[in-house]
């Protein structure tokens, strides 16, 4: 009986249990017209300490906003960090506790659409976008949006990690959006 103890023993202190794997999070957007008739797309990757891609996601607007916002449990924000305060966007998540219903929020994230297009794109709208082009920035804004934001084509490629949060600091930015208007070629 006693070396049963120790065999137990043994076993159970022997064999250490396995490291919990750290990941890195990244979100972006993608600023073009996508399958759902939207003007933006948003994604959450989830890479391994070697960088090796885990988990990605498209998101919605308002999943986004509830996963970056901290309000939902996620594998993308396990720890509910509010990463919009963290960044100095204004956003989040609007609990209204008499009609027991929450409202995601983020103005910044409505604008994207203004870098684009210099009109609203669809019927019904009467907004005046920011872009010099009619679908697309001008030649002048495209590339300082491509150097400053490290993608190489807009149609394609997402604006991710440190210049996302860039970006919509820029575009919260009253002088950089006149700055951006005012480029051309």
């Amino acid at each position: 009986m006693r070396w049963f103890f120790v065999i137990v023993f043994f076993i159970l202190f022997s064999f250490k249990p396995k490291p919990v794997e750290e990941y890195r999070v990244v979100f972006g957007v993608k600023i073009a017209m996508t399958v759902n008739s939207q003007m933006t797309s948003f994604i959450a990757m989830r890479y391994s300490s070697e960088g090796v891609l885990r988990e990605k996601r498209v998101l919605s607007k308002d999943d986004f906003i509830r996963i970056v916002s901290g309000d939902w449990p996620s594998t993308f924000n396990p720890k509910r960090v509010n990463l919009f305060q963290e960044h100095g966007v204004f956003g989040g998540v609007y609990h209204n506790d008499t009609i027991k219903k929450s409202f995601p929020f983020c103005p910044v994230l409505d604008s994207l659409w203004k870098l684009r297009f210099s009109d609203y794109p669809f019927r019904g709208g009467n907004e005046v976008g920011w872009s010099l082009g009619l679908y697309k920035p001008s030649y002048k804004q495209e590339k300082y949006l491509s150097d400053r934001y490290h993608y190489k084509q807009m149609d394609f490629e997402y604006i991710v990690d440190t210049n996302f949060w860039k970006l919509l600091q820029d575009v919260s930015d009253t002088n950089w959006v006149f700055q951006y208007k005012a480029m051309s070629d």
